[in-house]
């Protein structure tokens, strides 16, 4: 399947009210060329993780946090941690994508939607009360940190892309060592890593997606 083919325009009733969008997601890649004589600016680092910051989650608790590594001997000690993926290294900038297992943002996101009269406070109280009873089973708190977090690595991801850098998502690490390595508390964990930096140049063609007619399932699998 070429890439033509698999952005090939198509006859819908909703068309692309935001056209950029539907082309920044059709082309984002897996970078893996990155320009290892560029950096990338702290101005930019700062704007990618504001997109991240915008994606969904459940109850908004926005679960997650983003550990930034740049320094040369640090980068080489997450390469060795990611079983020796040198495009770390190459790309400049690794971030790690963290999820929280329990509801610590609870008090205050519920404090800002009582504010914003989104709820009331009795309303607020409860829904609280609720998210975080769910978050206290260890199983249920693992999903959530890491359902949301992904979410954030995907708008990491396209905000990347749409900045005309290259970036690429890793969950072949040691999680236990990465954990230890970036001081991570206990009550969170590693969820994604991603390699960012500035693209240097082409990317391999894009491998075939499975077409729509064989994933799509209606009303029961």
């Amino acid at each position: 399947m070429s890439n033509e083919l698999a952005f090939e325009e198509h006859d819908v009733t909703h068309d692309a009210e935001f056209p950029e969008t539907i082309e920044a997601l059709r082309t984002r890649r897996s970078g893996h060329n990155f320009d290892s004589d560029a950096e990338l600016s702290d101005e930019t680092l700062e704007e990618l993780i504001r997109d991240a910051a915008l994606a969904p989650s459940s109850y908004n608790l926005q679960p997650w946090e983003f550990v930034a590594v740049q320094d040369d001997d640090r980068l080489g000690e997450v390469v060795d941690i990611a079983y020796g993926q040198e495009h770390i290294r190459e790309a400049g900038t690794a971030i790690l994508v963290v999820g929280h297992t329990d509801a610590k943002t609870a008090d205050r996101v519920f404090d800002e939607w009582a504010e914003a009269g989104r709820m009331d406070e009795e309303a607020a109280q409860q829904t609280k009360a609720q998210s975080v009873e769910m978050y206290e089973d260890d199983r249920t708190g693992r999903d959530y940190a890491i359902r949301n977090a992904s979410l954030a690595a995907e708008n990491l991801l396209l905000s990347a892309h749409a900045r005309g850098l290259a970036a690429t998502p890793m969950i072949g690490f040691d999680q236990e060592r990465i954990a230890e390595f970036l001081d991570l508390p206990d009550d969170e964990i590693p969820v994604m890593l991603i390699a960012v930096g500035p693209s240097g140049g082409e990317e391999s063609e894009r491998l075939p997606r499975r077409p729509v007619e064989e994933i799509l399932h209606r009303e029961t699998y």
